[in-house]
C-alpha cells in the first residue's frame, strides 16, 4: 500500500499541491491586504483623534475671555511678603506693611521632675479644653506628664489642640500645649477639677489676644486676620506673610503679558504638531492617502483660521494682526514682539478676538473639535464602520480558509490515488518486461 505521496510513482505530489494551492490562495491574500489596509486606516483615525483632542486640551484655559484675564502680583520685599493674583484684580500699586504675623496660641507648664513617673492631680480630675467655640474633655488624673500628652492628641474629639513635652534638663520638663489654627479666635481655654490644674500651673507663652495677623495697606487702612495667607483684603490678590516689617513694601499688580504669550505659544506648538499629524497620515502612500474624512476635517480646521470673527468691537479681526500667521507650509508661527503690542494696545480686543463665546477663533475650534472627537462624534462613525469593514473581513477570510482546506485536501486525495494507479501501471509494466524476457527467442529462418 501507498502510505506516503509520491512513493508509487515518483510524482512530487506535496510540491504539485503546494503549488496549486498558492494560486488557489491568491484570494485569500487580497482578502488579508485588504483588511491590514482597513486597520492600518483604524490605527491613522486613532492617532488622528488624539492629535485633535491633544490640540483642543492646548488651548482650554484660553478659550474663554475671561481666561485672558492673567495678571500676575509682585511683592518689592519676597521676605515680608509673597503675592499672586486671579482674574478679578485690578492694575496698580499697593503698599504693605506687615505689622504683626498670625501666630498659634501657646500655653506651657510648671517643671515637672519626670515626665513618666511623677503623676498629676488625682483619679477623677478632668480637663476641658476649649477652641473658637468647640470643647472637648479628657481625664487628666492620676497621669504621668507624657500619658497627659497622650491623652490629649489621642482624643477622639481633639477640636484642635497640639500637646508636646520641653525637656529643659533631667529635672525639668514642661508640657506646651498648641493651638492647632492662628488668631485670636483660635486660643486656648482650659478649666480642670481636682487639683490637676494647679499641678500643671499653665500660663500663655504668648498674648491670647494679640495673635491675629496685621496688615497696613496703603499707610492708611489696618487689616487683621486669623492667618498669614490674605485673600479677601484686596480685590483679586492673595498675600502669604512671612515676616514682620517696620516700614513698607510695595505690592504691584500688572498684566502677565509673559503668561499670555507662553499659553498662545503653547496653542501654536500644539496646532503645529497636529498640523504634522496631517501630512504625516495623508501623504503619498500613508495610511489615509486621499481619505475624505481627514481631508474634512483638515479643511475645517483650517477654514477656522481663514475666516474672521464678525461683529466684534475691538482691533483686531485677523491672528496676523496680533502676531500669530501661518506659514507656507501650513505651521503657525508667534511673532512675539507683535503680540507684546497687541496686548498693550488694545487687550480686550484681543481677548475677545481669540475667545468671544460666539465668533472667536478658540471658541469656533473647541466646538469644531468636539464634534469631531465626541462620542459618536465623526471619527467615532469613521471607526465603526472601519470596525465592521474589518469583521466582515474577518469573516470571510476565515471562510475562505476552511475552503482551501478542504481544496487542498482533495487535491492530496487525487493526486495520491493517481500516484498510487500509476505505481501500480509501472509494477505491470516492469512484471510484463521481466515475463518477455524469458520467452524463448524467435528464430527465423
Amino acid at each position: 500500500m501507498i502510505t506516503a505521496p509520491g512513493v508509487g510513482s515518483g510524482l512530487d505530489v506535496q510540491s504539485i499541491v503546494d503549488q496549486l494551492m498558492s494560486i488557489e490562495r491568491a484570494p485569500l491574500n487580497r482578502l488579508e491586504a485588504d483588511k491590514q489596509d482597513l486597520e492600518s486606516q483604524l490605527s491613522a483615525f486613532g492617532k488622528l483623534k488624539s492629535a485633535l483632542s491633544t490640540f483642543q486640551t492646548s488651548f482650554k484655559d484660553l478659550k474663554t475671555v475671561s481666561s485672558f484675564e492673567v495678571y500676575k502680583a509682585e511683592s518689592s520685599n519676597e521676605a515680608a511678603f509673597t503675592a499672586t493674583a486671579d482674574s478679578t484684580a485690578a492694575i496698580g500699586f499697593n503698599s504693605i506693611q506687615v505689622v504683626n504675623l498670625a501666630e498659634s496660641h501657646k500655653m506651657g507648664s510648671l517643671a515637672i521632675a519626670d515626665t513618666g513617673t511623677t503623676t498629676l492631680g488625682t483619679a477623677g480630675d478632668q480637663m476641658t479644653f476649649t477652641v473658637n467655640g468647640n470643647a472637648f474633655t479628657v481625664n487628666a488624673g492620676g497621669l504621668t506628664l507624657s500619658a497627659l500628652r497622650d491623652a490629649i492628641n489621642d482624643a477622639p474629639d481633639n477640636t484642635g489642640v497640639s500637646a508636646s513635652i520641653v525637656s529643659e534638663n533631667s529635672g525639668s520638663h514642661r508640657l506646651v500645649l498648641t493651638s492647632t489654627e492662628t488668631g485670636n479666635a483660635n486660643a486656648i481655654s482650659i478649666t480642670s477639677t481636682g487639683t490637676v490644674g494647679t499641678d500643671l500651673g499653665l500660663t500663655d507663652i504668648n498674648n491670647p489676644a494679640q495673635l491675629d495677623a496685621e496688615i497696613l495697606v496703603d499707610g492708611l487702612y489696618t487689616v487683621t486676620r486669623s492667618g498669614n495667607v490674605i485673600n479677601d483684603a484686596i480685590s483679586g490678590v492673595t498675600l502669604t506673610l512671612l515676616s514682620e516689617t517696620t516700614t513698607p513694601d510695595q505690592l504691584t499688580v500688572s498684566r502677565d503679558i509673559d503668561g499670555v504669550k507662553e499659553s498662545i505659544q503653547t496653542f501654536v506648538d500644539a496646532f503645529n504638531e497636529l498640523n504634522k499629524v496631517f501630512d504625516d497620515l495623508s501623504g503619498e502612500g500613508d495610511d489615509l492617502e486621499a481619505d475624505n474624512t481627514l481631508r474634512s476635517i483638515e479643511n475645517q480646521v483650517r477654514d477656522v483660521f481663514n475666516t474672521p470673527p464678525t461683529g466684534l468691537t475691538g482691533s483686531y479681526s485677523y491672528l496676523s494682526e496680533v502676531g500669530v500667521s501661518i506659514q507656507r507650509d501650513g505651521t503657525l508661527s508667534l511673532d512675539a514682539t507683535a503680540l507684546e503690542k497687541a496686548v498693550n494696545t488694545d487687550f480686550a480686543g484681543l481677548a475677545d478676538m481669540f475667545a468671544n463665546d460666539n465668533q472667536g477663533y478658540l471658541f469656533r475650534l473647541d466646538s469644531l473639535i468636539s464634534n469631531f472627537v465626541q462620542s459618536s462624534g465623526l471619527i467615532d462613525a469613521r471607526q465603526d464602520g472601519l470596525n465592521a469593514r474589518i469583521d466582515t473581513s474577518s469573516q470571510r477570510i476565515q471562510d475562505m480558509e476552511y475552503r482551501l482546506e478542504l481544496r487542498e485536501q482533495r487535491l492530496l486525495d487525487q493526486f495520491t490515488a493517481l500516484d498510487t494507479l500509476m505505481g501500480q501501471l509501472n509494477g505491470t509494466s516492469a512484471f510484463l518486461t521481466q515475463q518477455l524476457a524469458t520467452l524463448p527467442e524467435l528464430k527465423l529462418k
